[in-house]
């Protein structure tokens, strides 16, 4: 049995990226810059704010970072109006964590609204190779006949290896190795509405196929599923931690049937509302305990957050889902559940990209910075941050599985669960 649900495009609530998230409030927003003069002034004004207010101390070479990213930013083209906010995302990338972050107007837009160009395809590298590992139905990959497990031969006439060195080169730094390549694949998907991509693949049957793709404008709602499984497992999925899905989240496990055990599959799940995650761990641990402790730069306003208790809506054997995407909230929960021995972890280390944002600051019509202001770290001062989650059993994924429609993660999780 399958139980899903989309939200309601229009019925939307705000969606708050990081962790610890306040509105920006009525700040006034600056126009966008004009010339070189007004350029230079937003170099210096993004490294003063992130300076001034980043939780952890400065990498080295820091200090220089601006004369580094200024030739960057004062010939950034005027035909590509994400150009400018790139190379000043580039400067906010020397603090080297995946929050602190400078997002232009295509990338607020597909925030905000929830919708962005996509060609409906993912990418990944699989015994030596890179495949189409995932194609949405009712899209331009799914239409030009791409399937997972498909060999990636060709894009846009380069071959992909070609391709990925170049992108991993250009991509700012980040939190992890894997949170820098996350970036890097992000930048090689993404591209203007409309704009066409040539594609040659190989597929399952050994035939090579070509054809041009062109970005399509495709909704990213909050989106949660409940799978109940012949096993007498559950499966419980949601993409981001957004207090828009919170009620059907709870629901659910409110009215559970008995179950040999749930799993809780966070792969994919980039984080969101910091509250929302605490207020999940408080129906999935049975008694009160410490989960994290958050501080401020200098140590100042440091708090310890507990959860769990008498709001706890499942007691049963939990086992939770993680891969390279799986970052922020998604970490502070998987995180939390192992550090008590709640839930053990399966699949691949996480992102490694945990600290908290308390705001966005406004830097023009539709751009904005985020700044790590928040440090987090787990009941004994452990971070994730920089490090990720480490899965109590690794589970690599194959090719030949992805052909066959298999998900050997959850596989893994459910003979454990149901194991006598």
């Amino acid at each position: 049995m399958l139980i899903s649900a989309w939200m309601q495009r229009g019925l939307r609530p705000a969606f708050f990226f990081g962790l610890v998230s306040l509105l920006a409030g009525c700040a006034v927003v600056p126009p966008a810059p004009r010339d070189a003069g007004e350029r230079e002034a937003l170099l210096q004004r993004v490294w003063q704010l992130i300076d001034e207010r980043h939780v952890d101390p400065a990498p080295p070479g820091w200090g220089d970072a601006p004369l580094r990213h200024r030739a960057a930013v004062l010939g950034a083209s005027e035909a590509d109006p994400e150009a400018l906010w790139q190379a000043l995302d580039g400067l906010a990338g020397e603090r080297r964590d995946a929050h602190t972050r400078v997002e232009g107007p295509r990338e607020v837009q597909r925030k905000t609204e929830d919708r962005g160009p996509s060609l409906g395809l993912g990418l990944a590298q699989l015994e030596g190779q890179w495949v189409i590992d995932r194609v949405l139905p009712d899209s331009p990959a799914f239409d030009a006949g791409l399937r997972p497990g498909d060999v990636l031969l060709q894009w846009q006439g380069r071959s992909p290896e070609d391709l990925w060195a170049e992108h991993l080169r250009d991509a700012r730094q980040s939190s992890t190795a894997q949170a820098r390549e996350l970036s890097a694949l992000r930048r090689w998907l993404d591209g203007p509405l409309g704009s066409t991509v040539a594609l040659r693949w190989q597929n399952a049957s050994g035939a090579v196929q070509e054809q041009s793709l062109s970005r399509r404008e495709r909704p990213t709602p909050a989106r949660w599923r409940l799978e109940l499984r012949p096993s007498g497992v559950g499966v419980l999925q949601w993409n981001r931690f957004d207090v828009g899905i919170e009620a059907a989240l709870v629901k659910a496990l409110r009215e559970l049937p008995p179950l040999k055990g749930l799993v809780l599959d966070l792969r994919g799940n980039g984080g969101g509302n910091f509250d929302m995650t605490k207020r999940l761990l408080d129906r999935l641990l049975p008694q009160s305990q410490p989960i994290q402790i958050t501080q401020a730069k200098g140590g100042t306003d440091r708090q310890t957050h507990r959860a769990g208790g008498t709001a706890a809506l499942y007691a049963g054997p939990l086992r939770v889902l993680m891969d390279r995407q799986s970052a922020s909230g998604a970490e502070m929960l998987a995180s939390s559940l192992q550090f008590h021995g709640r839930a053990r972890v399966l699949g691949e280390t996480s992102c490694g990209c945990l600290l908290g944002i308390r705001r966005h600051v406004p830097l023009a019509p539709q751009a904005r910075l985020a700044i790590s202001e928040m440090g987090i770290t787990l009941p004994d001062g452990r971070r994730i941050e920089g490090q990720g989650v480490e899965p109590d059993r690794a589970v690599p994924r194959t090719l030949a599985a992805l052909r066959a429609g298999r998900d050997e993660v959850l596989e893994a999780a459910e003979a454990e669960l149901i194991a006598p």
